[in-house]
């Protein structure tokens, strides 16, 4: 079976292009965003989080004066592409407008409006296999601004609540020097019960709590996994040691509260003159999962890992 693409009104978000084999369905919002707004194997539930009630979102007259725009901005759920390190309101560039899309064999290309007010033209292509789950994901930030730009392409998918991401701690071998990076942010509780910590891996669960929690580290492994809707969700992607990287060098991110876990990866952080571009990829899979493991036992996550191949 070939990749099928076609348009469809989607739930409250417009028009959206769906890219489906036998095995998995994407579908990326194109009348806004754009955001991979679902990614699912076939017959299940959405790993990814649909902010239909529209939750969250920024709607301040400082953004409004800086954008010169009564939209606000919208997570509207999903996967999206933003500019490291955040800044506000900056970040919160409104991207409410239809979104131009490019079908050159298994590749689709999204090509928003450029973010003239930061100098950024954003763009993400998917790439889906002809058979099986895995998605390769590409991220773009062009600077068309007319001075240098400092920035790293900042990857963020929102899972579906009720979910538990695994992430390893680093393993890297260095002698004297440290091998692991903890970076916290002021609102978080580092004895949040929806939080556990070990020598070898950090589990974070999505539940109902309301207060924020957000954590970044350097992810030298380059994978991470969340478990929700009977699917193992698998994110890979790269690091390069010794490069510079954002939030006092992180390559990895992870935020909840009570509405969603963000799952954020990070490029490298570089100087861009103008017309220079700074590109990440992410790399995709979905496996079934009728297993549970315990995210605060490090046997039972490991159990976990290795029957599903996360850390391969």
């Amino acid at each position: 079976m070939s990749i099928k693409f076609y348009e469809e009104n989607y739930k409250n978000f417009g028009r959206c292009l769906v890219m489906s084999n036998d095995t998995v369905t994407a579908r990326v919002t194109v009348d806004v965003g754009p955001r991979i707004i679902y990614y699912a194997l076939n017959g299940y539930e959405n790993v990814l989080n649909e902010d239909t009630a529209r939750d969250t979102y920024r709607d301040s007259d400082e953004l409004h004066s800086f954008f010169d725009t009564d939209e606000n901005w919208y997570i509207y759920g999903g996967h999206r592409l933003w500019s490291s390190p955040e800044s506000f309101p900056e970040s919160y560039t409104p991207d409410n407008s239809p979104v131009r899309y490019e079908i050159s064999g298994n590749k689709v290309t999204f090509t928003p409006d450029p973010r003239s007010k930061v100098g950024e033209q954003h763009v993400i292509s998917v790439e889906m296999q002809e058979s099986g789950s895995k998605l390769t994901v590409m991220h773009s930030i062009e600077n068309i601004s007319g001075h240098s730009i400092t920035l790293s392409p900042w990857c963020m998918t929102v899972g579906e609540k009720g979910g538990t991401l695994i992430i390893p701690q680093s393993s890297e071998q260095t002698g004297l020097l440290s091998n692991r990076r903890l970076v916290i942010w002021e609102y978080t509780d580092i004895r949040d019960e929806r939080f556990y910590m070990s020598n070898k891996y950090i589990t974070l669960r999505q539940t109902d709590k309301e207060r924020k929690f957000k954590i970044g580290m350097n992810n030298t492994d380059g994978w991470c996994a969340y478990a929700a809707k009977g699917q193992i969700f698998r994110k890979g992607f790269d690091f390069v040691k010794d490069a510079e990287y954002p939030d006092h060098g992180c390559n990895f991110e992870a935020f909840t509260d009570q509405f969603i876990v963000e799952i954020e990866t990070l490029g490298v952080l570089k100087e861009l003159a103008p017309k220079d571009k700074n590109v990440s990829y992410e790399y995709w899979s979905l496996d079934e999962c009728t297993d549970t493991f315990d995210p605060e036992d490090d046997d039972s996550i490991e159990r976990f890992v290795k029957k599903y191949g996360l850390d391969a």
